[in-house]
């Protein structure tokens, strides 16, 4: 062989004699190559941190910068859409108004929706971004407070409208709106008049409705009959709805009574039919509306073209489905 292959002795004190050193290339090897690694760490850490000075394609500078410039562009255009957004949540406001109006709710005035608004957020991003940046990102983080404040107020407006709208509805198929027999009426005859039987002035607390016995009587309103049948007073047989929100309606002098005591009653449902019981100088109803306690004249809230049998119809519609 031209080239012979060396043998590494070495003097052992154990033996007292030169002993043949086997498996060192193996290990000269291991250290080479964990040398070799380190020396690239630590040498791409050097690289990375004052440029590609090794020439081993980490980023430069240059490519920093323009990754940089790249992001600015991006935040720019982000501010610019954010600015959109509450423009757009001024035109929300207007809307959402003139929906409060609608239900009679208060405006929710400039103030309040702008409440909490400003501030300066340049300061939590000094020292870490460049001055420009730190402008920037101050801009997002304001308009994002704002816009993020403004739709929490929005969506709270939003369901109050929503409860409100439920509870007009509720309030108006309540209200006691409708004239509840056909027959003729004199608009003057709420408030004090002359008794038939005594002949003295007295406070007439409803309105007499003129027509034939057993006349069909309906509800004026939704609501619960409180009192059904027999007062054994002047009244005679007698009928009383409880329409909620303040509002009860009183139907006296009946023949009948159809509807019974807690019993829930829909607008234009029959109830009676008119009569000429208890102190009565003829066939008529005596009917009376209350809110909160307070005799109000019902003739303002007739509404006089009321369809009865359209009112029915509807009433049979709702109760099929």
């Amino acid at each position: 062989m031209l080239f012979k292959r060396r043998k590494l002795f070495f003097y052992s004190d154990e033996t007292v004699s030169y002993v043949e050193a086997r498996g060192y290339r193996t290990k000269f090897a291991a250290v080479a190559v964990t040398a070799t690694i380190l020396f690239l760490v630590v040498g791409g850490a050097v690289n990375n941190f004052h440029g590609d000075v090794l020439g081993i394609g980490l980023k430069t500078a240059s490519e920093l910068s323009a990754e940089n410039a790249l992001l600015k562009e991006r935040l720019q255009a982000m501010n610019s859409r954010l600015g959109e957004m509450t423009t757009l949540l001024k035109d929300f406001a207007e809307s959402d108004n003139q929906l409060r109006t609608a239900v009679n709710l208060p405006k929710i005035d400039i103030e309040t929706r702008s409440m909490g608004t400003g501030g300066n957020a340049v300061n939590s991003f000094e020292g870490l971004v460049s001055k420009d940046a730190a402008q920037m990102l101050s801009s997002s983080t304001m308009l994002l407070d704002r816009i993020e404040r403004e739709v929490s107020l929005q969506q709270e407006s939003y369901h109050q409208i929503f409860r409100k709208q439920e509870e007009n509805r509720q309030l108006f198929a309540s209200l006691p709106a409708v004239k509840p027999m056909k027959g003729s009426y004199t608009y003057h005859s709420f408030g004090m008049r002359r008794d038939p039987f005594l002949g003295t002035l007295r406070m007439h607390e409803g309105v007499d409705i003129h027509n034939d016995i057993g006349t069909p009587v309906y509800a004026t309103g939704d609501g619960v009959v409180e009192f059904s049948g027999a007062t054994g007073s002047s009244y005679g047989i007698a009928l009383e709805l409880n329409h909620g929100f303040g509002y009860k309606s009183w139907y006296a002098h009946l023949s009948k009574t159809v509807a019974r005591s807690g019993q829930n009653v829909k607008r234009g449902q029959l109830i009676a039919y008119s009569g000429n019981t208890g102190r009565s100088t003829g066939p008529h109803l005596h009917y009376e509306v209350r809110r909160n306690g307070v005799q109000q004249n019902p003739v303002e809230y007739f509404v006089d073209d009321v369809d009865y049998e359209k009112i029915k119809a509807q009433l049979a519609s709702s109760s099929s489905r």
